[in-house]
């Protein structure tokens, strides 16, 4: 044990936190063990509610007045934490061991400038002065990827992305031994959340520092971290290096997990929702706390506490049965192990069924859809301009079809997904949907369509009224429409239930929205969209905020319902293997258009346009035998109230042409970068731009400004530098540009369409 000590950075030994209630103490955690070595990632993985977050603030001392740690210890670079108390315990926090939180919104105070956060946070621990502590932020700025100028912004001026990478900035401003990441990319998009993967992970290796990272996702713990706990019901139920974990697992949940979890390479194959939901913590069960929702529980299971068994090289599984671990997993990778389970526990697993298309009929067509948000005139002279949210796209639903739509926040997903259930109003465009044009329809004839037209939010607990029962609230459209009351309301009502896979549906009709998991929650939005029948329904991210477990549930429930009732559904999401797993067609978006379209299959295996293959890089991949490279930088989405010039994606595209749309921004930018690099310029001056064009004041003269200019240039695609006009007058150089446009698209295979220049029209 003293080898241990010395060995490791943090080590924890039988550790519990209970939270005290009324009704007795919630046992969040209880009982658990894992170390973390210096400069070691470690990965702790589990669903909701399971104690990963209690386990992290237990080691910060940032649990809530009545949480307590009745037993156990918390060894950090030799001395124990569980004793600490006030001084003693803001002297290790954020010095020793800091927190990236998961909202980083919430995490800034929206009233103070974020540079001025970050020194206060240096100068609560050490003596620095204001310049010197600037002078450090900025290095941090510049060592997370943010320009040391935005400093001086406040929060609400900044991107989720940079938000994200500012906490990072602050968590690392006094080099702490150990970093505490609780879901720091949940809420951001794929290519913000690989960009500050892949930043976290170099910061890390450069400064030696340690980590522990907590999530629900696997793909993003396999990519970024050396060792994995698998926790459950307060208990971690295996432990070892993160890629033997997850490509042969011990323990039957950490199975789950992985059938569960859609890949890129393998989305064609079933996904497996877990059934059931963890154990009641107030009251755990005195067995395995997974026994009630394993496909191999015996009597010992549901009697019997398994100890930790090692398993192999620095490997442990808290299974009884280790010996039959073959046996589990083969059994485990079946439809059938799992649906089992479901009946066991009065609950339907919805598994995919064999799609039989009978129509070819449109559903929807889009033409030229626009939607600008405008934006009034200031008080300080500025004019008056609109947010092109969405800026002239064109698609088509057919019956019995899901179109996945893809692409970044601030691309316009889910303001075309509003629009087309009109909670938005088009600015221009049509809407046809079977023959009407519904794009500006009012009155009766709105709520008419609504029948034909539903939509499923990201956050079911939002859009769910807390003070109606499940009844209520999936029979309010009946009420509305007038379709059914009494007992024939009451059937429909118990009907949508089930066919959302809530069985049986009497359990679930008196109860309240609290009263369910997050899953069981999507479920009656579900079963909300559909009891109108309706012809089409639009998903917005309805997966992106359940625990992995019961995702693959939500995905199948889409398909069963394309599949039996010819249910059309345009899938919003970012998250290209579930888009993969469930959409026949893809359309890409990117800041208002739509880039690339087609066959799911052939716009992720030919990925003919740069953004799409951006996306696909970006996407984190749980399968252990992959190993992507980091995704070190690929900038951020442009404003959509000044867009780019030509194609919306050159400024961040490594194959633009000359022909793309360059402008003197892109110059700006690139001094920008140069700047950061903390690289002296000295024959150029402050740049300002004018409409496509920009100004460069040059101090030591046009020849010296030139030749610097040519060094900056260097670093960018060579088009820019090609596309570039440079004038020399004796205060300064003038770079000019041509105006093109935006990209149409042009047909590249059978239904596959791409806006790229790259493709002939």
């Amino acid at each position: 044990m003293k080898d241990s000590a010395t060995r490791n950075l943090l080590d924890v030994r039988d550790l519990a936190i209970h939270y005290r209630t009324g009704a007795g103490p919630v046992k969040a955690v209880d009982g658990i063990d894992f170390t973390i070595a210096p400069g070691e990632a470690l990965g702790l993985v589990g669903e909701s509610g399971c104690g990963k977050t209690t386990a992290a603030k237990a080691m910060l001392k940032l649990l809530p007045p009545n949480g307590e740690i009745p037993r156990g210890r918390i060894d950090f670079a030799g001395r124990d934490l569980v004793p600490l108390t006030g001084e003693d315990m803001r002297c290790v926090r954020w010095k020793e061991i800091a927190w990236i939180s998961q909202a980083a919104m919430n995490a800034l105070d929206p009233v103070y400038r974020v540079g001025d956060q970050i020194l206060e946070a240096m100068q609560a621990h050490i003596r620095i002065d204001r310049a010197e502590g600037m002078a450090r932020a900025q290095d941090l700025f510049r060592a997370v990827g943010i320009d040391p100028s935005r400093l001086r912004a406040y929060p609400h001026e900044m991107s989720g992305g940079m938000k994200q990478r500012a906490v990072i900035a602050m968590a690392m401003a006094l080099e702490p031994q150990l970093l505490i990441a609780d879901e720091p990319t949940t809420a951001l998009d794929v290519v913000t959340q690989a960009q500050i993967l892949s930043r976290l992970a170099k910061l890390r290796r450069e400064r030696g520092m340690a980590l522990l990272f907590i999530t629900h996702d696997i793909s993003v713990v396999v990519q970024t971290c050396d060792r994995v706990a698998v926790m459950y019901g307060g208990k971690i139920m295996e432990t070892g290096p993160v890629r033997q974990v997850f490509a042969q697992p011990f323990h039957p949940y950490t199975m789950g997990l992985t059938n569960a979890f859609p890949t890129l390479e393998g989305a064609q194959r079933e996904l497996i929702s877990i059934p059931g939901t963890p154990p009641d913590l107030l009251d755990p069960p005195v067995g395995c706390r997974f026994a009630e929702r394993c496909p191999f529980a015996t009597d010992r299971c549901r009697a019997e506490d398994p100890a930790h068994h090692q398993v192999g090289a620095g490997r442990y599984s808290a299974c009884h049965y280790p010996d039959r671990v073959e046996e589990f997993r083969r059994t485990a990778a079946t439809n059938e192990a799992w649906a089992e389970v479901g009946r066991r526990l009065d609950e339907e697993v919805t598994l995919a069924t064999r799609r039989i298309r009978t129509s070819s009929a449109e559903v929807l067509r889009v033409e030229g859809l626009v939607k600008h948000f405008p934006i009034p005139a200031g008080f300080f002279g500025r004019s008056e301009t609109s947010v092109h949210a969405v800026d002239g796209i064109d698609l088509t639903l057919e019956a019995g079809e899901i179109l996945g739509l893809a692409g970044e926040s601030g691309s316009g997903k889910t303001t075309t997904g509003e629009m087309l259930v009109r909670l938005q109003e088009p600015t221009e465009g049509r809407i046809l949907s079977e023959g009407d044009d519904i794009a500006h329809l009012k009155g009766a004839e709105l709520k008419a369509f609504r029948r034909r037209a539903q939509m499923v939010f990201q956050d079911p607990y939002q859009t769910l009224n807390p003070r109606f029962t499940i009844q209520d609230i999936v029979g309010e459209p009946l009420t509305i429409h007038g379709l059914a009351r009494g007992s024939d309301r009451r059937a429909k009502v118990v009907q949508a239930l089930e066919r959302a896979g809530l069985k049986p549906a009497e359990t679930y009709m008196e109860r309240f929205p609290h009263e369910l998991s997050g899953g069981q929650r999507q479920r009656v939005a579900i079963a909300r969209a559909i009891v109108l029948e309706p012809r089409f329904i639009v998903a917005d991210e309805p997966v992106s905020m359940l625990d992995v477990s019961i995702r693959a549930g939500v995905l199948n429930l889409m398909r069963h319902f394309r599949d039996e009732m010819g249910i059309s559904f345009v899938y919003v999401s970012h998250d290209l293997p579930t888009i993969r797993y469930v959409a026949d067609r893809t359309a890409i978006m990117y800041l208002g258009e739509i880039v690339e379209v087609g066959p799911t299959e052939k716009v992720i295996a030919e990925r003919k346009h740069p953004y799409t293959q951006l996306l696909l890089d970006a996407s984190p991949e749980p399968d252990p035998s992959v190993e992507k490279p980091p995704l070190e930088s690929a900038g951020e989405i442009p404003s959509a109230i000044d867009v780019p010039n030509g194609c919306r994606f050159h400024n961040r595209c490594p194959l633009a042409t000359p022909v793309c749309g360059w402008e003197g921004r892109d110059v700006v930018a690139a001094l920008a970068e140069w700047d950061m690099a903390n690289r002296a310029r000295p024959a150029l001056g402050t740049p300002v731009t004018s409409g496509l064009s920009v100004r460069i004041p040059a101090p030591q003269g046009p020849a010296a400004a030139r030749a610097q200019l040519a060094d900056v240039l260097s670093e960018r695609p060579p088009s820019l530098a090609e596309a570039a006009r440079i004038e020399e007058h004796a205060d300064g150089l003038v770079v000019h540009f041509e105006s093109y446009p935006s990209p149409r698209r042009r047909g590249v295979g059978e239904g596959h369409e791409v806006a790229c220049v790259l493709y002939p029209e």
